[in-house]
């Protein structure tokens, strides 16, 4: 690419990303910033911001969390609002640029490889960010950290997965996997991080007081009533479709997990690293995408990294092109694009009556895992593919 290229593309996503993040805090007004900016007021006024709130969901995230949103509940809503998803927004796209390049397909050597992934991921972060949840940004985060491991910077690769870990939970798994790496300095960085963290809070609000908010946070999370059969999870779309009772998801949940673990394992034993800069955040995403009991619409933003490595396969494949391109079509349908504004309002509707979008998590997950097959073989000296 052309450094005019790069200059125009960037004013083109600045335009295109200023436009949606003012329509959703000047016309959607969506009420996750409510949640949020209610939470910031409870734990700074001392009260619970995990209780029940009328007409307002659980606040699910940290009370670290909760506290980094002070600068943007101080503003007014629209201009908070505002800021804080176009911050996620970038946030997102940093992270997407540093892991694509680490996982041997950089955006700025083929002009193909920048177009697939802006197809990839845009729809899906634009549904994400008019929810105003923080899903953009954590997984930023992880791309960030998964990037900064595969570029031999262990201490900030664990403090950037710690730091999300905390936030948001999910990204622990990543955390996990890649402590099997056995580098002295990530899980120094990693486990220190949690701690950090956790405790970091204290310093605004007092340690018993933080310490108070830690266990309402755990209290919600564990409460069996947050778990509702309208997620995208396999469990409750299996058990609303079919009546199959859910009593399998955590059995099959921890022997998948296993088998992700020890697959890493092996391949880092078999000095396979390339392969698992590629593949083991978007399987790891997927994973949580289709086994956590809150999997939800605005969630779905973790399928992206996995829809561009399908597209990507589409441009470099020879003979198989065909058959990747309907893959990515696929995926992109399935995921984001039947959940979002661009389709009529009832196929929208249908969409999200059939939970399509698990659907779409299988077809992405089988796609993601054939090319980890495909790929097994390939010489240990390889830096891409």
């Amino acid at each position: 690419m052309t450094s005019a290229q790069r200059r125009w593309g960037l004013i083109f996503l600045l335009i295109l990303t200023a436009g949606i993040c003012l329509h959703t805090a000047v016309v959607k007004k969506p009420l996750n910033y409510s949640v949020v900016t209610n939470a910031v007021g409870n734990i700074l006024g001392g009260n619970n911001p995990y209780a029940p709130q009328p007409g307002l969901d659980f606040f699910k995230y940290s009370p670290l969390a909760g506290l980094l949103t002070v600068p943007f509940s101080l503003l007014g809503d629209e201009v908070g609002l505002f800021l804080f998803i176009f911050f996620q927004y970038w946030l997102f796209f940093w992270g997407f640029w540093r892991w694509a390049r680490s996982a041997g397909c950089p955006l700025d050597l083929r002009t193909s490889y920048l177009l697939v992934a802006f197809f990839s991921i845009i729809f899906d972060t634009t549904v994400a960010i008019q929810n105003a949840q923080v899903n953009a940004g954590i997984f930023g985060l992880m791309l960030l950290a998964a990037a900064q491991y595969a570029e031999d910077k262990p201490v900030r690769s664990g403090l950037l997965l710690s730091l999300a870990a905390n936030l948001k939970l999910f990204p622990f798994t990543l955390g996990l996997c890649l402590l099997l790496g056995f580098r002295k300095k990530y899980w120094a960085a990693f486990w220190g991080g949690l701690v950090l963290w956790f405790t970091l809070p204290a310093a605004v609000v007092g340690w018993g007081r933080n310490l108070e908010l830690l266990q309402q946070w755990a209290g919600l999370m564990s409460w069996d009533q947050t778990r509702s059969l309208d997620m995208l999870d396999l469990a409750s779309f299996l058990e609303l479709h079919l009546g199959w009772s859910s009593w399998w998801r955590e059995p099959l949940a921890l022997l998948v997990g296993a088998a992700i673990a020890l697959t890493t394992l092996y391949l880092f034993r078999g000095k396979k690293d390339w392969l698992l800069y590629r593949f083991l955040l978007p399987v790891n995403v997927l994973y949580i995408l289709l086994f956590s009991y809150l999997s939800e619409s605005p969630t779905s933003i973790l399928a992206a990294a996995a829809i561009f490595l399908i597209g990507i396969e589409a441009l470099d494949s020879g003979s198989q092109r065909a058959a990747y391109w309907v893959l990515w079509a696929g995926a992109l349908a399935l995921v984001p694009l039947f959940y979002s504004d661009l389709v009529p309002k009832a196929w929208n509707v249908w969409a999200q009556a059939v939970n399509l979008k698990t659907v779409g998590y299988i077809w992405t997950a089988a796609a993601c895992l054939y090319l980890v097959f495909k790929y097994r073989r390939q010489p240990a000296s390889s830096g891409s593919i």
